[in-house]
This record gives structure tokens, sequence and C-alpha cells, in this order.
């Protein structure tokens, strides 16, 4: 059986490729791998730089921010993005990116940018200048690194979108397989955009006979404005809401009042929304519901 495409950082899959010619053992990353269909990338070493090397930085020069060697006093901005470029390009059917957390190329929004080539003035974070690429090319696919997969809610959307991008790479062949998707993806959807659902929704109720190119193109476009925007409170609020509104008669009023409360205390940001999903499922299998447990939002990789 297939799996979702994912791109992740050669040292996060067991290459000792890193500047000190180590490799990283992530947890959280350990664990997604067997899910994926991996890609290895290393811009680093793709441009020519050994293994170890010396340390490369992201530095501003003016308005614009280069990569450094500074031992060297190698400029190796435009290699890096000239690899970048053509890497990037090359991708068919991906769906993802898994990517190494604080590197000048890889780093997402984690890479340090300084003032100076000696490393001594801190200026912030930026992505690394491959990350930057990835979201230039690919706004709308999920991109994380290694220190975010930490996070269980970031790293549970994650997993979703990439499952769900997956999915209509699968769906996207003929209208009654679209459909099966769009029903199956409504309540992830309604999670990040209630409007962009809706939206979905008039583009498959509108279609012709003998139109499906123009019919699957228009999907595509909204589909992937609604995949490169978060999951909001509000809309997953909304979500478990009308889901629980589904299940609510099956249950005795002890059990509703225990997730009110639940969701009380994710509004409070004091539990993670993955132990509402978890007890939403949990109904699910108890009820035997056909509709529910066909949802993405419950089972995203299902």
């Amino acid at each position: 059986m297939s799996k979702p495409r994912v791109v992740i950082s050669a040292c996060l899959n067991g290459f000792a490729y890193r500047y000190d010619g180590s490799t990283v053992r992530d947890k959280e990353a350990e664990a997604l791998k067997p899910k994926f269909e991996l890609i290895t990338v290393c811009p680093e070493v793709s441009v020519g730089l050994g293994i170890p090397r010396k340390t490369i930085r992201l530095v501003r020069i003016k308005e614009k921010i280069e990569v450094i060697q500074n031992e060297t006093g190698l400029n190796l901005t435009r290699k890096l993005q000239d690899f970048s470029d053509i890497f990037l390009s090359k991708l068919e059917e991906i769906d993802g990116f898994i990517l190494k957390a604080k590197s000048p190329s890889c780093g997402v929004k984690s890479a340090k940018v300084f003032g100076d080539v000696e490393g001594k003035i801190i200026l912030g974070k930026e992505d690394g200048i491959f990350a930057r690429t990835v979201k230039q090319k690919f706004p709308y696919l999920p991109i994380i690194d290694e220190r975010r997969l930490k996070n269980p809610e970031l790293r549970w959307e994650f997993l979703a979108k990439v499952f769900l991008h997956y999915r209509f790479r699968k769906a996207r062949k003929e209208i009654g397989s679209l459909i099966e998707f769009h029903t199956r993806a409504k309540y992830l959807f309604m999670s990040i955009s209630q409007m962009g659902l809706k939206t979905l929704g008039k583009i498959l109720a509108g279609h012709k006979k003998g139109a499906f190119q123009q019919t699957v193109n228009q999907y595509q476009h909204d589909f992937q404005t609604i995949l490169a925007r978060p999951i909001r409170k509000s809309n997953l609020v909304n979500a478990f809401s009308h889901i629980f509104g589904y299940v609510s008669p099956r249950l005795g009023q002890k059990e509703r009042n225990h997730f009110l409360k639940l969701l009380n205390e994710y509004q409070a940001k004091k539990i993670d929304f993955v132990i509402i999903i978890e007890l939403l499922r949990s109904f699910s299998y108890r009820f035997n519901l056909p509709y529910l447990l066909n949802q993405y939002l419950l089972f995203p990789e299902d």
C-alpha cells in the first residue's frame, strides 16, 4: 500500500550529515517515519560542504539575509538557493516536509539570524534558506521541524494535513471519489475554515457532467487555500460541538457533563485538543457510528 510522500532532513533519517559529523535521534520523528515514504535531503552536503564542516550562519547584510561561512569567508547563498530551487522543482506528488530545527538551511522559524559574521549579535530567528524556499513553492503543504513535533497539537495537525493532502491526491481522479473525500474531510475542513468548507461544497454541488477537470481544478485551488491555514481554536470547538451533537443523545448526563468540562478546559488552554479527539473517537467506536468512524478529523490516517 502506498504512503504519503514526505521530505525529511537527512540527519533526521539516520545519515551522519550534521556539521559535526553526527546524526539526530529524535523520538517524535522516529515515530512518524514508518507512516511515510521518505525522501531525504541535506542542502549543505548537496552543495559540496564537507562532513564535518565549518559553521555557516544566516547573516543580515543590509536588507538581505545571506548564508556565510565565517572561517572561510564564503558566501553560500546562491549555491544553497539554486540547489533548493532545483531540488524542489523536481519533486512530484509530495505531501509534507520534516526538517532539522535551527539549521541555517532547514530550520523552520528557528534558525538564528546574526548581525555579524562572527556570530556575536543575534537579531532574531527565521526560516533557513531551504525551508523558506519550500514555503514559497509549496505554501499549502505542511512543514514542521523536530522541535515543533514535541508539541502534541502541532504534531497532530501536521500528521492530519499530510494525510489529508495524500487522500486528496488519490481522490481527484473522478467525481465519486472526490465527493467521498469531501464528506470524510467535513469536520477537519470545519476546524480550519467554515467558509472554506462551504465554498468547497458549492463547487461540488455545481459540478456538471463532462466538466470534471474544471470542477477538480476549482476544488484543488480552494482546498490548497484551506490547507495553508492553521487550525483555529474557535473553529475546532465548533467542529467538536457538531460531532458531540451527533453522539450526545446516546450518552448519560454525567458523560455529557464530562465532555463539556473537557471542552471548557481546552478553551482555557488547560488541556490539548488531542485529548478531546481521543474521547470522541471512543464514542464513535462504542456506538459504532459509521459516519464518525469515517471522519478524517477523528481518524486522519484511516
